[in-house]
């Protein structure tokens, strides 16, 4: 998903919002899918132990029209001329059906848009969260002074947004903010907006957390205003 992102107007409005409150607040975009290398894998698995006993149910046994093409390709002679098949042929036969469907079931689902379709939901929301738990950690979010980092992180692929806030926030903050916060989110990259859809998050946040962390008489800028593309 390619959506245009006004840095500008984003960074502006981070520092607009950090001016009312002691917290942090940083905005962390993946546009790239994230990595489910084990979609393909369980995919092509499952198409290569299934494929076959689906064509035998059908009547259509994968060594009666395998075994002449080994003949061919590999110069075998007399190969279930007779119609009378060995076990090893069977086997084999059966063995080179499943191969060539996992290499095939593999390379469609590993190189096209069809690897994250066939993610689980609740595999992309897992990994999609990981990866936002990562970004709060590499960003330095837990280390603010009081403790009161926020991180508005967004899978463009995964139509995943989360909020992360750091312990001091996290048990005086209502959680239907942040719920809101992701919504609005969610709600303009649905539109087509993802810059007004981050601006208008971070305004959220903004005023959810000047109500309980108003600015000290120092209040140095512990954190970039800036968002974050990964």
């Amino acid at each position: 998903m390619a959506l245009k992102i006004d840095h500008s107007r984003i960074n502006a409005a981070i520092a607009q919002a950090e001016t009312a409150t002691s917290g942090e607040i940083t905005c962390v975009v993946k546009g790239k899918a994230l990595d489910y290398g084990e979609t393909p894998l369980g995919w092509a698995a499952a198409s290569a132990l299934i494929l076959p006993l689906v064509l035998g149910a059908l009547g259509f046994l994968p060594h009666q029209w395998l075994a002449p093409a080994l003949n061919a390709v590999l110069g075998w002679n007399g190969i279930g001329v007779a119609g009378d098949f060995p076990a090893w042929e069977i086997l084999l036969a059966y063995a080179a059906l499943q191969i060539l469907v996992f290499a095939l079931v593999y390379a469609v689902v590993n190189f096209t848009g069809l690897k994250l379709a066939l993610t689980p939901k609740a595999t992309r929301r897992k990994k999609a969260h990981e990866k936002a738990m990562e970004q709060f950690y590499a960003r330095g979010l837990h280390l603010t002074r009081g403790h009161t980092g926020v991180m508005i992180f967004c899978a463009l692929e995964e139509r995943f947004v989360e909020v992360i806030a750091d312990e001091g926030i996290f048990t005086k903050v209502d959680k239907s903010t942040w719920n809101n916060t992701v919504n609005v989110l969610l709600k303009n990259i649905k539109g087509g907006d993802l810059t007004t859809g981050f601006v208008e998050a971070v305004a959220a946040c903004g005023v959810a957390l000047a109500q309980h962390f108003p600015p000290d008489a120092d209040n140095p800028n512990e954190l970039p205003d800036v968002l974050i593309e990964i």
